[in-house]
């Protein structure tokens, strides 16, 4: 058995690209063997290099990066470093209802590029919110409608603003609602190898009023690091029906 490289070019990972402008959501994770998106807390721990240099080639592929308010504020987000191939980068789209973002986060401080704030237009109408918007549009926030905020309308948004390449970063409750839309074209899952138990927390986490989704996916790729870190790329397959 040949050895595994204790790096794998991000490229390779990321596989072939549609023309610049074609829409495509691409989803990338990273779990543990037990389909834990965490340890201690966070996903700081998971994942290697290697899955670092994914996350950042997707994030030049991409147009927008899309996140829940959750994982941005548990995760800390900054914004996207703009490199030298890309002054400008891709800015940041955070998912909330209820604007409870901290405007002295890194989210708005550590950025070269200002966030997105995604809110259903309840959110964008109602009067007790008036002070938290605010205080987000004078750190230099964009609030988008989404409309009832479903994931269609949310991804909608997302194209109309011109945004056609987009790189969900999760968390949990992002990624079901995306899967059980059917909107996810490319997963790219990262599998650290950690069996423990319990899990904190489960990759997909569908909201109590889900209906649940399954799909099959198809296995475009799959690669090993040398210390045991499995990449697999997959492409939207079946929808199932139990």
């Amino acid at each position: 058995m040949r050895p595994s490289p204790t790096a794998i070019d991000p490229a390779d990972l990321i596989g072939p690209v549609q023309e610049p402008g074609f829409p495509e959501l691409r989803a990338i994770a990273v779990t543990t063997l037990g389909g834990g998106a965490s340890l201690s807390g966070t996903s700081e721990s998971l994942g290697n290099d290697t899955d670092t240099a994914l996350l950042l080639g997707l994030r030049q592929w991409s147009d927008v990066v899309l996140v829940g308010a959750k994982t941005a504020a548990a995760e800390d987000y900054a914004g996207v470093r703009s490199t030298p191939s890309r002054k400008t980068p891709a800015p940041l789209a955070v998912i909330t209802r209820s604007l409870s973002l901290d405007p002295g986060s890194r989210l708005f401080t550590d950025t070269d590029t200002p966030p997105l704030i995604l809110i259903p237009q309840e959110s964008l109408e109602d009067p007790a919110l008036n002070s938290q918007r605010h205080r987000l549009v004078d750190a230099g926030a964009q609030l988008i409608s989404t409309g009832q905020g479903s994931a269609q309308e949310i991804i909608a948004a997302l194209h109309a603003l011109g945004y056609a390449r987009i790189a969900c970063e999760g968390g949990p409750g992002i990624y079901a609602m995306l899967f059980e839309a059917n909107l996810v074209d490319i997963l790219h899952l990262t599998i650290e190898p950690v069996a423990h138990a319990p899990v904190e927390k489960q990759l997909f986490s569908p909201r109590p009023d889900s209906g649940g989704f399954a799909h099959r996916l198809q296995l475009e790729d799959a690669s090993t690091t040398a210390d045991s870190t499995m990449f697999l790329r997959y492409k939207r397959g079946v929808e199932l029906h139990f």
